[in-house]
């Protein structure tokens, strides 16, 4: 009994390829054997595989069971080899299950997909923005990056990365060369708004360093606290700045002024209050601004601005090119329409 022990301790301490390179041996050895020695038991190997399999399981159904010695002395060899065999692979398995979403929780896997976004820095306006990006494409990917031991949220289709987002090699564990975007958001437990961005800043960098270094171009969004603060960022390329708290204020000021243009803003800010905004490329056919406009208001969509500019005092004068990046407000279904019209992405 004490080899037997002793057996079943080196088969638990084999690597999992090991067990599952002998456990399919064993399987294809009940399953072949059994069926040439007694062909009219088991008249197919389906019939004989069907047999190893619920003796090794030891769910043992009694529909087929060998009766010729050597076929028993088969069925002895799985009692005593098989069944701890199988269960040292079902044991790994469970197990490996186990440490993978352990390391996930943790903060501790890879990610290797591509086209996802990556949020840096948790926060409940963090929380806010992945819910909206989902309430907007329910298929999105994104991938939290960090500093703590935990995921601050459960979601299959958020990935967590653990560590300090101004290392290199925290970044790319977030596959970032191969995201869509970047966004990084001020640390909600820094009081000193100098030192909010300056962290900020220094994760910037860190994303624009890797952007130079493989030569590719990472669309990053940055929150920052103040607005003198947008310079400090000069040196190294963003692509959107939004301000803490600029769009409270500004939003309480228009409401005071104008009452009742919130449930305009919150339509254009949310997908979950009305149309969303969608973008799209100039066509050749469009000269100025006043022939995009006209021509998308049939469609079903309102031209709100060619790439900054909102300004169409003059529209009939101001010329597109086929660079310009057009914004319009319109539903989902409008703009599939537009898509299968215009081709864009």
């Amino acid at each position: 009994m004490q080899i037997f022990f002793r057996l079943w301790k080196q088969l638990s301490e084999m690597d999992f390829r090991i067990i599952s390179i002998l456990s399919v041996a064993i399987i294809l050895f009940g399953t072949v054997s059994v069926h040439f020695i007694e062909p009219e038991t088991f008249p197919t190997l389906f019939d004989s595989f069907w047999w190893t399999m619920t003796t090794l399981t030891t769910v043992g159904y009694g529909d087929f069971f060998p009766v010729t010695v050597a076929g028993r002395l088969v069925g002895v060899f799985l009692f005593i080899f098989g069944i701890g065999l199988i269960g040292v692979l079902i044991g790994k398995i469970v197990e490996s299950a186990s440490t993978y979403q352990r390391l996930k929780k943790e903060g501790r896997l890879v990610y290797k997909k591509s086209g996802h976004f990556v949020y840096i820095g948790w926060s409940k306006k963090t929380e806010q923005a992945m819910r909206e990006i989902f309430n907007h494409d329910p298929k999105a990917s994104l991938v939290l990056i960090e500093d703590r031991l935990e995921t601050p949220i459960t979601h299959d289709q958020i990935h967590f990365i653990s560590g300090d987002p101004t290392e290199e090699k925290v970044l790319m564990k977030a596959n970032i060369l191969e995201a869509k975007r970047v966004a990084i958001f001020s640390d909600p437990d820094i009081e000193n708004a100098v030192l909010k961005d300056g962290k900020s800043l220094l994760i910037a960098s860190a994303v624009e360093a890797l952007s130079i270094q493989h030569n590719n171009d990472i669309q990053t969004i940055v929150e920052v606290s103040e607005e003198r603060h947008i310079s400090k960022f000069n040196h190294i390329r963003v692509d959107d700045f939004i301000l803490s708290d600029d769009s409270v204020s500004l939003l309480m000021a228009k409401a005071t002024l104008q009452p009742g243009t919130t449930t305009i803003f919150r339509q254009l800010l949310s997908k979950k209050f009305g149309n969303n905004i969608h973008v799209i490329k100039s066509k050749p056919s469009w000269n100025t601004y006043r022939d995009a406009s006209q021509k998308l208001l049939d469609d079903g969509a309102v031209l709100i601005a060619v790439n900054e500019d909102m300004d169409f005092r003059e529209a009939n004068q101001k010329k597109l090119t086929k660079e310009d990046t057009l914004y319009v407000i319109c539903h989902d279904t409008a703009f599939e329409k537009l898509k299968a019209i215009y081709q864009t992405e």
